[in-house]
């Protein structure tokens, strides 16, 4: 019973660790670990941004279904400049979008709005190329 609670409290940990990452930090896993970076955009006065990152994007990391990716949550409105450089200018919250290097160049797939897991899901399992 002890170590269930160990392990449940270690995925806690390191989801919210996940989710708590700064970009450059996810940006260098994704390179060092060659895995796709995942930024979830968003901000804090947009109820649909707070229910994908609560429901969706907190329950799939803690589940480990993110483990497969470098993840990291931006808000808009503390990062602008580069919020435009990664959503090439698109306004729309909340976002998801997951970056790959595809022969030699950075390919970008994104799902605009409040998203369940099963988009999310087939999201990643595209961009790892299943």
């Amino acid at each position: 019973m002890v170590l269930l609670l160990l392990a449940i409290t270690l995925a806690s940990v390191t989801s919210e660790q996940q989710m708590d990452q700064k970009y450059a930090e996810a940006y260098k896993v994704s390179v060092d670990q060659q895995k796709p970076l995942m930024v979830v955009v968003g901000a804090p006065w947009c109820p649909a941004c707070n229910v994908l990152k609560d429901t969706t994007i907190k329950q799939m990391a803690q589940t480990g279904e993110l483990d497969s990716v470098s993840l990291t949550v931006i808000n808009k409105d503390d990062e602008p400049e580069l919020v435009k450089q990664l959503t090439g200018d698109d306004k729309m919250l909340p976002q998801i979008i997951v970056f790959t290097r595809e022969h030699g160049r950075w390919q970008r797939r994104k799902l605009l709005g409040y998203q369940p897991k099963q988009p999310v899901r087939s999201l990643i399992r595209n961009a790892l190329g299943g």
